[in-house]
């Protein structure tokens, strides 16, 4: 993905975003069905191709992948979960197979632990196809970068380590809000 395609994403994004909830008020209480609205129509308007293609990428010439939070929580719903495991997986059997191993880069920014709660189902069934397929990946992975990582992280972390490999665990390396922005503006180019 180049600089002027993400921004032009993120201009659809953007204008998508504001047009939805100009038309439908933002709610405070019972907003699942809201936000399943939402994905639903992100996804009929750009395409899911194009948003999981802008949510996880290969950063050009490395054998890192991006992965971008603040785009996946726009469109993910459970009916997407297998598709965006095969994706991601795919990624990474690209990364090991020109490279050997592989690193990932995550963009948590806005990440609550609500969203924790919401996405662990999606989490849990990436790593139990990391285990299932015996793909190695563990010790393929070299580093996982976390970047914009809440206040809150230390709460995060409670619930999702335990589904975390011990092997993968040693090789997190974590940014807060501050540090962030300077590593993803090297990272985006």
């Amino acid at each position: 993905m180049d600089i002027t395609n993400s921004n032009n994403f993120s201009d659809k994004i953007a204008r998508l975003t504001n047009q939805y909830y100009s038309e439908n008020k933002k709610k405070t209480f019972f907003k699942n069905d809201q936000k399943k609205n939402f994905a639903s129509s992100i996804t009929n308007s750009i395409g899911f191709d194009e948003l999981i293609s802008n949510t996880f990428y290969i950063i050009p010439n490395t054998q890192s992948i991006f992965i971008d939070y603040t785009v996946f929580k726009l469109y993910t719903i459970p009916e997407y979960y297998n598709e965006v495991v095969i994706y991601i997986s795919s990624l990474i059997d690209q990364c090991i197979c020109k490279y050997g191993n592989f690193n990932v880069h995550i963009n948590i920014d806005t990440f609550t632990m609500s969203a924790a709660e919401r996405y662990k189902h999606v989490i849990s069934i990436f790593l139990n196809k990391c285990i299932s397929t015996n793909s190695g990946y563990c010790l393929k992975l070299h580093k996982m970068f976390i970047y914009n990582t809440p206040n809150t992280f230390q709460t995060i972390s409670k619930m999702l380590m335990p589904l975390i490999d011990n092997e993968v665990k040693s090789k997190i390396v974590l940014y807060d809000k501050n540090d962030s922005e300077e590593f993803l503006k090297i990272l985006k180019g």
